[in-house]
């Protein structure tokens, strides 16, 4: 059955302002969240993994002080210890952090890129999914899917540049900038090379594949690793990815039998990725592709199997050129996209009421 939509937020004012409002909407759900991450982790483990937020946190004022604004707002306005704040968004802090596998497509199609994206989690996070608007004077600025209490997922912005990512297991380092705060400072810029120099810029925790679109047509997918770098795969249209390495400099660093272990239905999402993305041209294509189910339950748009226990929680196409997002909850097989647009007028905040 499809599913209640995603709740929208707008955000508006100074970062510090912003994230107030953020975390007074979800407060309740935030604290759950955050208690939730205590209980599933040893003592050990939460403490060594706050003990890493702790000391990336001068390299986020550094390199990002508006971001690290917004998150003390955020922790004020949710009645939040900032630090176990930042742990939520930095979820490389933690040695084995929960799966999200992910199915993607970049297309180049005749009026600006068209991005596309089936997100997988535990069933259990889609319920802390919001749509977060950052609005400015003219307008909204940036628009990400995120868990509530997060910076985002997966997003846009009002330039037309989109960018959505999967999961590598590559290899990691202890102290850096959590992937949330470099997708954020990706879309800050307004174009796809000027997003892979951002990219190219900072020092990323862990292996991650972003693929990225603008309004001009341009699609791009590079993959990151910690020892290798930002490594570009051809920009031929489509670029399609899951959640293994694609490029031979990335692949040497990745744990095979971890990659196995956890997202095992990696390639055969791929391959049907390849067998139904040839000829994609418009957003109805890539939906079409999204609610494909060949191989179910471990299908592009998944549900939860013996060996994989997630679900798409939820599926997105950024029309680059429009600047349009698709937005569906849910696997997009049984779910129906909702559109929203960057230049829509003002919106009511009316988060609906959660158990």
């Amino acid at each position: 059955m499809p599913r209640n939509p995603i709740p929208i937020l707008v955000l508006r004012g100074r970062p510090f302002e912003r994230g107030g409002r953020h975390g007074e909407a979800f407060a309740a759900e935030i604290q759950r969240a955050l208690g939730r991450s205590k209980d599933t982790s040893s003592r050990k483990a939460y403490e060594a993994a706050r003990g890493r937020a702790a000391h990336s946190w001068p390299l986020l004022e550094e390199c990002a002080p508006e971001i690290a604004m917004e998150v003390q707002g955020l922790a004020e306005g949710s009645s939040s210890d900032v630090t176990d704040l930042y742990l939520r968004i930095g979820f490389e802090f933690f040695v084995d952090a929960a799966p999200t596998g992910c199915s993607g497509i970049a297309i180049a199609g005749p009026n600006g890129a068209v991005i596309g994206q089936n997100w997988d989690a535990p069933p259990e996070d889609a319920v802390d999914l919001a749509l977060v608007l950052h609005a400015g004077e003219a307008g909204v600025e940036t628009a990400m899917v995120a868990s509530v209490g997060t910076l985002g997922w997966v997003g846009c912005n009002r330039s037309g540049l989109a960018l959505s990512t999967n999961d590598l297991i590559l290899d990691a380092i202890p102290c850096g900038l959590p992937s949330q705060v470099v997708r954020r400072l990706a879309l800050d810029q307004a174009s796809v090379p000027a997003a892979i120099g951002a990219l190219r810029s900072l020092p990323n925790m862990g292996g991650r594949c972003y693929l990225l679109g603008d309004a001009a047509g341009a699609i791009a997918g590079v993959e990151i690793s910690p020892s290798v770098g930002v490594s570009a795969m051809a920009a031929t249209s489509p670029i399609l990815h899951t959640n293994h390495a694609r490029l031979p400099e990335t692949a040497v660093v990745e744990d095979e039998a971890r990659l196995q272990a956890v997202y095992p239905s990696s390639r055969s999402r791929l391959a049907a990725l390849e067998r139904l993305a040839d000829g994609a041209r418009t957003v109805a294509d890539v939906m079409a592709v999204l609610r494909n189910r060949d191989g179910a339950p471990n299908a592009i748009s998944k549900t939860p199997s013996k060996e994989e226990k997630t679900e798409t929680a939820f599926s997105i196409v950024f029309d680059c050129a429009a600047a349009e997002i698709h937005l569906c909850a849910g696997p997009p097989s049984t779910g129906v996209y909702q559109t929203v647009r960057l230049s829509d007028p003002e919106r009511r905040v009316e988060p609906p009421p959660r158990p």
